[in-house]
């Protein structure tokens, strides 16, 4: 869940309960306060040290939630990220909005616990999945990409042979494997 959520009820109305409403013993915390910081904030996470373009956010009071990052260019450093077991799973909570660079970053540090392998590098708009020794590349812009490729490879849709690179166009795909 993130800044923002659970905020009014079905009948659209401001929850009378503390806030997220109904979830606070899903998340282990509670929200009652909205600020505006007097520059964008800097969210700690990891070694990482993340910049955001809005300068919104709760300030999150958790019982039962762990602190996972904090903002650390607001006074008292509050927490930015938390998780909460609850059940079967886990519950996270972002105090601020749902933006590229802090959900980028959270999604980035759940990998090794949850078992997820990155896919190969590429520039942005462009998307990899490694599958069965084969690598599937989707371009999503309308620009022509050039992405990069460890050594040759055959491509299975186009039927070319690439080196280096591989050229997709504008919202081109494909499928690669290592020529033999």
């Amino acid at each position: 869940m993130t800044a923002c959520s659970a905020k009014v009820n079905e009948n659209n109305q401001w929850f009378g309960t503390p806030l997220p409403g109904r979830l606070d013993d899903v998340f282990g915390l509670k929200t009652n306060a909205f600020y505006h910081a007097e520059a964008p904030l800097v969210i700690q996470l990891n070694d990482h040290s993340i910049l955001l373009p809005n300068d919104f956010y709760e300030v999150l009071e958790p019982s039962t939630a762990k602190v996972i990052a904090r903002m650390t260019n607001v006074e008292g450093v509050p927490p930015a990220i938390t998780v909460n077991s609850f059940g079967a799973g886990q519950a996270i909570y972002v105090a601020t909005p749902a933006q590229p660079p802090i959900m980028q970053a959270l999604y980035r540090s759940l990998y090794e616990s949850r078992g997820i392998v990155p896919g190969p590098k590429t520039p942005a708009g462009v998307y990899a999945r490694v599958v069965d020794g084969r690598t599937l590349y989707v371009n999503t812009t309308k620009e022509a990409q050039k992405v990069s490729i460890d050594g040759s490879m055959s491509g299975v849709l186009t039927g070319k042979s690439w080196s280096g690179n591989l050229q997709l166009g504008p919202y081109g795909v494909e499928l690669l494997e290592k020529e033999n």
